[in-house]
């Protein structure tokens, strides 16, 4: 006659502590959602943080970094500034020296998704700071998968190979397959017509192609460098590097080039939207 008595006090003793623990675990929660953390204590969010200054340019190049002004400004524990300016060091964004400090060793140039190369026509902060040597520029045969890969049968395109550099130093490599009927002596006259003064890409589009700009298309993959990209861009074989993929068209869709871009991956930042931006052709 007494186990139910038993039972029933057990069971409510059992429910008991887990009201408890219920509260005991609401309160823990409120605590957490309310407190708010002093400092940043991972060196990787710290880590994209600098960069990100050293992209945008509130971190210019050759300026020491202050490893108590990081701390201050960034509210991180100085173990995570030290890591994070050495993992910025070994992508050699970076230069470190014990009693020198550490300084930026280069800026991270922005290119637009859409737009050839960096934006470096007049009133923009690149502004005379890129230059485009023309490698290679020939006629070949269209191959079946050139074909393929813009949509459209076309018997011949003009095969453009250039090196673009930023302050004199290798930024990218690039090579296009050009679909115009223009002969080799007036296509690289209209291209070097942009190697002045690097106009919006509305405009080169205009100048080389004689069509209007209408839109581009493009993918982006982190490979390893090969051995020729590694020569002309003044770095490691099998360093990483941003391979784009970019195929401009005319207003009617047509389509004007395909290109392949080998961007330096450690001073190259891929960002926005396709508009009317620079190009380097």
């Amino acid at each position: 006659m007494t186990r139910p008595i038993i039972d029933d006090k057990f069971g409510t003793l059992a429910a008991h502590r887990r009201r408890q623990a219920e509260e005991q675990r609401a309160r823990y929660l409120r605590a957490q959602s309310g407190r708010q953390e002093k400092f940043v204590t991972s060196p990787r969010r710290v880590y994209e943080l600098i960069r990100s200054g050293i992209r945008r340019g509130t971190m210019p190049h050759d300026e020491t970094l202050s490893e108590q002004h990081l701390i201050d400004s960034l509210g991180a524990t100085r173990n995570a500034v030290r890591k994070a300016l050495q993992m910025l060091a070994d992508d050699g964004v970076v230069l470190r020296a014990r009693r020198a400090g550490t300084s930026v060793a280069h800026d991270i140039v922005a290119v637009r998704d859409g737009e050839v190369g960096p934006r470096a026509w007049a009133g923009m902060p690149d502004e005379g700071r890129l230059t485009v040597d023309t490698l290679e520029c020939r006629r070949i045969s269209a191959p079946a998968v050139l074909q393929n890969f813009i949509g459209a049968e076309v018997d011949s395109v003009i095969l453009l190979e250039q090196l673009g550099r930023m302050g004199g130093k290798p930024l990218y490599l690039r090579v296009g397959y050009c679909i115009t009927d223009f002969d080799i002596e007036e296509f690289v006259t209209r291209i070097e017509s942009n190697h002045t003064e690097y106009p919006p890409i509305a405009v080169a589009h205009n100048r080389i192609f004689g069509t209007v700009f209408g839109g581009s298309s493009s993918v982006v993959e982190a490979i390893s460098c090969q051995e020729r990209a590694a020569e002309l861009l003044d770095m490691p074989v099998g360093a990483p590097v941003l391979l784009r993929e970019l195929i401009t068209r005319d207003t009617a869709g047509r389509p004007s080039e395909l290109s392949f871009t080998h961007f330096r991956a450690d001073r190259v930042a891929i960002i926005g939207s396709s508009d009317t931006g620079s190009s380097a052709l």
